[in-house]
């Protein structure tokens, strides 16, 4: 049979494709084998300490938990509190694992030396409580402080014959002989605490002395590194 000259020209082009189909084929290969010899890399990076890293999650998630000792609230510490904290005695999660945890650029907690290993961070808000100790003016009798607290210490000198006290027109003290010395008053840190005084004679700056530890709160970087 008598083959025609297209049929003959298609054989050429195919047996001409063959090389290149090959070299295409061959390139494939070697870009797939270099994709999974990336990705093998990246997974293996991952999991290379996959047991620090479980234990750094868990220890950050009970520093910042709500019901924590340390804690005023979720996701916000006390500083002192905090590094008072007993990981061995708290955190069973932690085991044998060396550990660091830091509030920006200060150790707070160390058990052992964790140089390297993983560390996780947590962006959190650091509650501190400096004590504040004033002889504020009084107008009237009465004060303002300037920022809330939970509490407050009074400490009233004898001379005006102080017979009541009132925070925010609660009376939180009386005692119709007069009251002097030291006296510790709780009070709402939701609202702004103004003290009144009912005396025998006007209360000047001086008959009274006022300490409390108004809460400040700052962002910062918790980081827990735990290493093997």
């Amino acid at each position: 049979m008598t083959r025609r000259a297209d049929d003959t020209g298609r054989d050429a082009r195919a047996q001409m494709n063959l090389p290149a189909l090959a070299v295409a084929l061959l390139v494939l290969v070697s870009t797939l084998g270099v994709a999974l010899t990336l990705a093998d890399g990246a997974f293996a990076g991952t999991d290379r300490q996959p047991e620090e890293r479980r234990v750094a999650v868990a220890l950050a998630e009970r520093l910042v938990a709500a019901d924590a000792a340390h804690t005023a609230r979720g996701n916000v510490v006390n500083a002192s509190a905090l590094g008072a904290v007993d990981i061995d005695g708290r955190f069973p999660v932690v085991g044998d694992h060396e550990v660091r945890v830091r509030l920006d650029d200060r150790t707070v907690l160390r058990r052992g030396d964790a140089t390297g290993g993983v560390t996780v961070r947590r962006v959190v808000l650091v509650r501190r409580e400096p004590r504040v100790e004033r002889t504020p003016p009084l107008a009237d009798n009465a004060t303002t402080l300037p920022r809330r607290t939970a509490s407050v210490t009074l400490d009233i000198a004898a001379g005006p014959n102080v017979t009541t006290v009132r925070a925010n027109d609660r009376v939180v003290l009386h005692d119709p002989g007069g009251l002097a010395g030291a006296y510790t008053v709780r009070t709402s840190r939701f609202e702004t605490l103004r003290l009144a005084f009912a005396a025998d004679r006007p209360v000047e700056q001086g008959d009274v002395a006022v300490t409390y530890r108004p809460a400040r709160t700052t962002k910062a970087t918790l980081a827990v590194t735990v290493d093997a």
